[in-house]
């Protein structure tokens, strides 16, 4: 057999339909040819595999015993070929098995998953979702190999990918409610003053990857030694670190949803400015017109929207 590599796939098409009819005639009409291609294509394969494939009796052309052992590795070949560009063309949420692989880190997921896996299990409930946390030098290489559909989050990709502007969050200090900083007045949330904020214990909330931290540099703008106590990968670990210290972390204002279900912690706003966090999804060119990818983006975009509001 000559290079599998160079082998014209059409020529698969022609074999299957000698299977289905029997007939060079009708075998042309179902592939859309006519008789002369279809016999051509009919020697070409002959030469190819170095057999006759088909051979004509009074029932028509009859598979030969090496024709037959091609047949199932063939047809279900062509089915899974047409079964993949189906799915691109076409995509019906309520009864894909598809999984879907999202980039976040945990922020990400515990402020978003909670609303889009209660949506999805109504308007695809047999879809899956995988989340995987990576360095964010690490996303376009994912993207770029397949290996992730989209990356969500506070990050900024190159123009080789396509992006989505979601949310808007604020920094906002979460610390233990009988933090002795906080200043309190009858009906309103407790409060920071610039001093108390820049001169406490803080928690650095660092993700993976990350080039720079935000916070920290505002606090070394305002202080030549602020005291940065701790340094961690995730906002979920806070809840465990700051209930019994005088710690404060500055997180987006998304993390207080799941950190001050805890009622021993509390938030307030911060005293100084911080640059928003700007929430995109972001995926690779190539998925444009695919049509499950198209509803995961519309899908993600709408439930994470309907989170924040």
């Amino acid at each position: 057999m000559h290079n599998p590599n160079t082998f014209d796939l059409n020529l698969l098409r022609v074999f299957d339909a000698l299977l289905r009819d029997g007939s060079v005639s009708a075998a042309a009409n179902r592939v859309g040819l006519s008789q002369p291609a279809v016999s051509n294509a009919l020697q070409r394969l002959r030469m190819i595999l170095g057999d006759p494939l088909f051979v004509r009796t009074r029932r028509g052309m009859e598979p030969t015993a090496f024709a037959l052992r091609l047949c199932d590795p063939v047809q279900q070949g062509l089915a899974q070929i047409r079964s993949g560009l189906s799915q691109v063309v076409t995509f019906d949420p309520m009864t894909s098995e598809r999984t879907f692989t999202l980039l976040m880190n945990d922020v990400g997921a515990a402020a978003f998953l909670p609303e889009v896996m209660r949506k999805l299990a109504l308007a695809a409930p047999r879809v899956n979702m995988r989340v995987t946390e990576l360095d964010h030098a690490d996303y376009e290489d994912s993207l770029d190999r397949g290996e992730a559909d989209l990356a969500i989050g506070r990050v900024m990709l190159s123009s080789s990918f396509c992006s989505e502007y979601l949310v808007k969050s604020v920094y906002v200090a979460v610390l233990r409610s009988d933090h002795p900083a906080l200043r309190r007045r009858r009906g309103v949330r407790p409060e920071l003053t610039e001093e108390a904020y820049v001169s406490a214990p803080h928690v650095i909330v660092s993700p993976r990857g990350a080039t720079g931290n935000l916070v920290e540099r505002a606090l070394y703008q305002r202080r030549p030694d602020p005291r940065i106590v701790l340094d961690v990968p995730h906002a979920t670990s806070l809840m465990n670190i700051l209930p019994g210290t005088d710690l404060v972390a500055t997180v987006p204002d998304r993390c207080v949803a799941f950190l001050c279900r805890d009622r021993r912690l509390t938030w307030a706003h911060i005293p100084i400015s911080l640059e928003p966090n700007m929430v995109y999804q972001w995926w690779h060119k190539r998925q444009d017109y695919d049509a499950g990818h198209r509803w995961l983006r519309s899908f993600t975009a709408e439930a994470i929207r309907i989170d924040t509001r």
